[in-house]
C-alpha cells in the first residue's frame, strides 16, 4: 500500500495538478485564436499570462 501511495505521490509532483492547466486554458485558447486574427506579439503575450498562471499555481 505504501508503495501505491509513494508513485501517485511523485506521479502528481511531477506532473503538476490540473488546477493549474484549467485556469490556464481559456489563455492558450484565446491567444491561439487571436494568432489567427491580429499580429503574433498579441496572442502570444496572451498565451503567456495562461503559462505563467500555469506556473504560479501551486496546486
Amino acid at each position: 500500500m505504501k508503495k501505491y501511495i509513494l508513485i501517485a505521490f511523485i506521479v502528481l509532483t511531477f506532473s503538476g495538478c490540473i488546477v493549474g492547466d484549467v485556469v490556464a486554458l481559456p489563455f492558450r485558447v484565446t491567444g491561439a485564436v487571436l494568432n489567427t486574427v491580429v499580429p503574433d506579439i498579441v496572442g502570444n503575450t496572451i498565451t503567456e499570462v495562461g503559462e505563467t498562471a500555469d506556473t504560479v499555481i501551486p496546486f
